[in-house]
């Protein structure tokens, strides 16, 4: 009985969304993932959303933007299917208030109100972008549950490190900002060839668009922006890269557990303050964590959408 009662609401929205009429346009079914439908509106939705994040995509090709658009949703749709698994998605997830602070920020308003009057201009109401908050968090801490017994963390290591470059006056309290693009390459791809893709895309369409398009790292809705990060937390690989650009100019590919690795430095500062040395191996450790958490991340979430039918329509 209840699967029939399913089958009837599944073919009801198809229906619905089918004929019914949004803004003089009729509504058109363009894929679906597993049974979620996924319309025209749903794609100039998050088309929307993601200018919102990343105003320089109103400038990339249309067709390029739907894509973009597309594989956003996809992601979206896949990791809610996952976490319904595990959460009740309609109860208020109070870590996820946190990451809504940090995540406007991050785009350098000063408090919620002031984004909640921006995103005004995008037609794009708060609760949902407080949906996305809530999944996006409800996902690193289902990745943090399942998977927290495979990071490793060697902090005697870093202890090291941190006391060397201390008694070395390699130690400056130099910052760097930076912003990324970690690309994969798929099982038909080489380096030289996706690296030249990714190049043409950035003198093409820009960095920040570029990191939209190819980058994996959960920055790229932002334009692949990091900000600014401080000198010791960043590893004698990705640092000696750095230390060979100037600003404004790309690091050759770097590569790491999860893929390649293209860093481009916005800027960089000498900030004159006193270093606590527990402050900064906390900083060091947790620089690492976040690093481990997020390649698990793009693993399980690849491993998921193997499994997963997707469908053009």
């Amino acid at each position: 009985m209840k699967k029939n009662i399913k089958i009837f609401c599944i073919i009801v929205l198809i229906l619905f969304k089918s004929n019914l009429v949004f803004s003089n346009n009729e509504i058109e079914i363009l894929f679906k993932v597993d049974n979620e439908i996924i319309t025209n509106i749903d794609v100039e939705k998050e088309k929307r959303y993601l200018i919102a994040l990343n105003n320089k995509l109103s400038e990339i090709p249309a067709s390029q933007l739907n894509i973009i658009a597309k594989e956003s949703l996809i992601k979206e749709i896949i990791k809610k299917k996952e976490l319904n698994k595990f959460f009740d998605l309609n109860k208020t997830n109070e870590y996820s208030e946190k990451v809504a602070k940090n995540f406007y920020k991050r785009l350098n308003f000063k408090n919620e109100k002031e984004f909640e009057s921006y995103l005004k201009n995008f037609n794009i109401k708060k609760n949902f972008i407080m949906e996305k908050i809530k999944q996006e968090s409800l996902w690193n801490q289902m990745i943090y549950d399942r998977f927290r017994y495979q990071i490793n963390i060697d902090k005697k290591k870093l202890r090291k490190i941190l006391q060397k470059k201390i008694s070395n006056n390699e130690y400056k309290n130099e910052d760097f900002n930076i912003s990324e693009i970690l690309f994969q390459l798929n099982s038909n791809e080489d380096l030289d060839t996706k690296l030249n893709v990714i190049k043409k895309s950035i003198s093409e369409l820009g960095f920040e668009n570029t990191a939209n398009i190819h980058s994996v790292s959960p920055s790229s809705k932002f334009g692949g922006k990091i900000g600014w990060i401080q000198k010791n937390q960043l590893s004698e690989v990705l640092l000696k890269e750095i230390m060979q650009v100037k600003k404004n100019e790309l690091t050759q590919p770097i590569q790491t557990n999860n893929g390649y690795l293209i860093i481009k430095l916005n800027d960089k500062r000498i900030v004159n303050k006193e270093v606590n040395f527990e402050d900064e191996l906390n900083k060091l450790v947790n620089f690492e964590k976040e690093k481990q958490y997020n390649q698990i991340s793009n693993i399980f979430y690849n491993k998921i959408k193997q499994n997963t039918y997707i469908s053009e329509q």
